[in-house]
């Protein structure tokens, strides 16, 4: 993608999501929201303590800077979405992690930030807006030798999934969600972005995700995501084989130490 085609996309994802953030101004209550059973497996997975520089990128409104922040890091919150880091520093006083967590308007593709700075690298629902391999190079740059980044992400892993995302969402009532520029991540992103962050990568699915999406984007009601959420946990018990097919992931990427830059066993 040209420099201008990626100037333009980056234009209409921040007018999109600060449009998103300047509906969703209630702080206290997704302060007070539990985290659901991918995220508290991502944040462990991070392994963040105190004495850590985080780097959340695609920070949005900052709930996860926050959780990375209770656990006695430093985090380096950044987004495009000027609203979304509003809230941010706004989450952050509310949760007495003021001290522990910096917003800042910052592009994926372009860190201002020194080589090998950060010790860990955390995001949710970011990559798949990204192009991966710049964004990991950038990432790869400024990671620590060793370093681990861990990501929440969508999957276009599932055949289904994909045929209903093409040919029924925005109808028949079913809500489309996110920017006309997304699209689930796929493993050639995933392979291009281990590859220019110059490491490897492990993908967990601690939580399926699949019949729960009729609720999301088709009944849109709390019954219906509480029975649709019983009914994945059931399909996840009796039919382990169903987790690839899950519709979020958790990617977890190791750059090489300094002794093995290539990555290699």
């Amino acid at each position: 993608m040209s420099e201008a085609q990626w100037t333009e996309q980056t234009r209409q994802e921040r007018q999109f999501y600060d449009g998103v953030y300047h509906r969703q101004d209630d702080l206290t209550s997704r302060l007070a929201e539990p985290l659901s059973v991918r995220e508290v497996y991502a944040l462990a997975l991070l392994g963040a303590r105190r004495g850590n520089l985080v780097l959340d990128v695609g920070s949005g409104s900052g709930r996860h800077a926050v959780e990375i922040g209770r656990r006695g890091a430093v985090v380096l919150a950044v987004d495009i979405a000027l609203k979304g880091l509003e809230q941010g520093r706004a989450l952050a006083q509310l949760a007495g992690q003021a001290q522990q967590v910096c917003n800042v308007s910052m592009d994926a593709h372009r860190l201002a930030l020194a080589d090998q700075s950060v010790d860990l690298v955390f995001g949710a629902q970011v990559l798949h807006h990204l192009d991966c391999a710049q964004a990991g190079a950038e990432i790869g740059r400024v990671l620590r030798p060793g370093g681990r980044a861990v990501f929440i992400e969508n999957s276009d892993r599932n055949p289904v999934l994909r045929w209903a995302r093409r040919h029924l969402m925005g109808r028949f009532g079913i809500r489309r969600y996110g920017s006309a520029a997304e699209a689930p991540l796929g493993d050639a992103e995933i392979g291009e972005f281990c590859q220019h962050m110059g490491g490897s990568v492990q993908v967990h699915f601690p939580q399926l995700c699949l019949t729960v999406l009729l609720a999301r984007h088709w009944l849109r009601a709390a019954w219906a995501m509480r029975f649709f959420m019983a009914v994945d946990q059931q399909l996840e018990r009796w039919i382990p084989a169903l987790r690839p097919w899950s519709f979020l992931q958790v990617l977890e990427f190791e750059k090489a130490p300094l002794n093995n830059p290539t990555g290699d066993e």
